[in-house]
């Protein structure tokens, strides 16, 4: 999607009036202003200079008197202006946000987890959040643009009934700078793309630098040196490109002076010349010699203006790739009450089209109230698959049916309600306990939500559900430890589970901050809460997993074995192997 300038200043104008209509007037007004006050500084000399030669009569110090005026009005305006732009900006900035981020929870899980997605993400982020870039760049260039036209046109027609020639000259050199600058912008905007690796990796090792976990690795294996060394090395490259645009600059700079030199010569001389011949009164020297100092200048203004909103208008393409992303979650409903079946049918999965297979031919059934364990070394594809089931991802050959229904057919929306899954990764919201289990129901299932907490093991301060999480935003909040976060986590999944009517648990290896015994006693008891229930469990401890229906053994992306516990151990199998191994380690 590539949209042309007029039509995303329009998009963005349109989406301004919605979220911040005050900045609209600001630019209306930043327009009449950039008519007004180069015109008045042209007349009032010119108006001073006929009122001393031809007598101040009543009708010159009236117009002095107006135009005056208007400068002092144009002047307190920009006071104005200035003081609460800001304000309105960020109101208007607070609006994209809002969208660029509802956008974020809509699109392709897979497509927010691929290096492409979160390179256009921090793109499109960077074009909301700089003042400079982007939305707020190209909506600070509106209004002067619009009084660049606006007073090129008046100065113009005025200078038109003066002499035409002159008029044919300023408009050939602007022309002949603005195709200059178009060129030196397309070779500027070719250093888009490496400006953004750069920078996407200074901000990566900044991050990496300045979080805590990350200081104490730092110190222990003595890294600062190794990392300070790769820092200078980017900023350096970042620095080299930063030239490169200067230097870009720099020949704009040149071929806008050596324009300005050609017009500004011939304006001149025209007008010297018509006072000569008496064609002309000083005054009227004045008032054209001013008025072609103000064309000069709004063709300087426009022509960088101009370039800059090409460099602004890329940018709105990048929000815009992002936001107008299709990511439509219609088809069909399943009931909620409903018992479901998954089954996988020659599913197989690669993040890139040129890239390995993670996933190979795999064909799996799981009915109702059946207890699996996906078991296999790190790799394996065991969280990739659940990601499937999921419809996190989807497949890239092979189909996911769900109760007979290929499950890109069903709403996804829908789908998602019949599940309650804890990942590996651990998330807490800045909010209190009660919303971190059960979000908008908090407030209304506080006997439920204290029940979820106690099954999952939490005790003491952490029963007080309306305790904050963090200490971040809120000074009496709570830090949970690492296992206290999987614990939170896994409330969540039980009252999803129990109060929430999902039918399928899935627990992706939530509990490793356990130890295997307390691990084994928590998933027997998670088992016994999903007992009409399907579930999926992953763990690396095989003892956890043993009571489960059907075990999955996977290695390299393909299912290798699949069995009951005892079938497996009954037999020569890689299952028997690595439970026999890890069994040595608890004795």
């Amino acid at each position: 999607m590539r949209k042309n300038i007029l039509n995303n200043i329009w998009y963005v104008l349109l989406k301004t009036w919605i979220y911040e209509k005050r900045v609209i007037l600001i630019i209306v007004l930043q327009a009449i202003i950039g008519i007004v006050v180069p015109l008045a500084g042209a007349t009032l000399p010119a108006l001073v200079v006929n009122g001393i030669s031809n007598d101040m009569c009543y009708s010159i110090i009236l117009k002095i008197a107006i135009v005056l005026g208007l400068l002092l009005i144009c002047n307190i305006t920009m006071t104005y202006i200035s003081s609460i732009y800001e304000t309105y900006l960020l109101n208007n900035k607070m609006g994209f946000l809002s969208e660029l981020f509802r956008k974020k929870m809509e699109v392709d899980y897979a497509y927010i987890e691929s290096p492409e997605g979160q390179i256009k993400y921090e793109n499109a982020l960077m074009s909301v959040v700089n003042d400079n870039t982007g939305i707020s760049g190209m909506i600070s260039l509106i209004g002067p643009i619009m009084g660049n036209l606006l007073g090129l046109i008046a100065n113009i027609f005025i200078l038109s009934k003066f002499n035409w020639s002159i008029v044919i000259v300023l408009i050939v050199t602007a022309v002949i700078h603005l195709f200059i600058a178009a060129k030196i912008r397309l070779k500027q905007n070719a250093l888009r793309e490496p400006v953004s690796e750069s920078t996407k990796k200074i901000n990566y090792l900044f991050n990496y630098v300045t979080d805590a976990t990350s200081i104490r690795e730092i110190k222990i294996f003595s890294m600062q040196a190794w990392l300070q060394n790769i820092i200078d090395h980017i900023i350096q490259m970042r620095i080299g490109i930063a030239d490169k645009s200067a230097n870009y600059n720099f020949y704009l700079s040149l071929s806008d002076g050596f324009m300005l030199v050609i017009r500004d010569a011939f304006a001149y001389f025209v007008i010297i010349h018509a006072i000569f011949i008496n064609q002309i009164e000083v005054w009227e020297f004045i008032l054209y010699f001013g008025l072609i100092a103000c064309v000069s200048s709004y063709f300087t203004e426009l022509s960088n203006n101009i370039a800059s909103l090409g460099q602004k208008n890329m940018e709105i393409i990048t929000y815009r790739e992002f936001v107008e992303r299709e990511c439509s979650d219609t088809g069909i409903e399943l009931d909620k009450n409903e018992e479901i079946k998954i089954e996988l049918k020659d599913v197989s999965f690669k993040f890139d089209e040129d890239g390995p297979y993670i996933l190979k031919n795999i064909n799996l059934t799981l009915c109702n109230n059946e207890k699996i364990a996906l078991v296999g070394k790190n790799g394996a594809g065991k969280s990739t698959l659940v990601k499937i089931i999921c419809g996190l991802y989807k497949p890239t050959k092979g189909k996911v049916l769900i109760n007979g229904i290929d499950l890109e057919e069903i709403k996804l929306s829908n789908y998602q309600k019949l599940l309650a899954t804890a990942f590996q990764d651990t998330y807490i919201l800045p909010m209190s306990i009660a919303e971190n289990i059960a979000f908008r129901e908090a407030t209304s299932n506080v006997e439920e939500i204290k029940r979820c907490l106690k099954m999952a093991g939490l005790d003491g301060e952490f029963l007080d559900e309306t305790k904050p999480l963090t200490k971040m935003l809120f000074p009496d909040g709570i830090v949970p430890s690492g296992g206290q976060e999987q614990k939170i986590i896994l409330a969540r999944v039980a009252f999803k589970l129990i109060y929430g009517n999902a039918q399928l648990l899935i627990l992706d290896e939530p509990t490793a901050a356990m130890d295997a015994i307390s691990e084994k006693n928590f998933y027997e008891k998670y088992i016994s809460l999903a007992k009409n229930k399907s579930c999926i469990l992953i763990s690396h401890r095989l003892k956890s997993t043993s009571f489960c229906d059907s075990i999955i053994v996977m290695e390299n992306g393909k299912i290798i074995e699949k069995g009951t516990h005892e079938s497996l151990m009954n037999e020569d199998t890689h299952y028997k192997s690595m439970y026999q191994i890890q069994s040595s380690y608890y004795q």
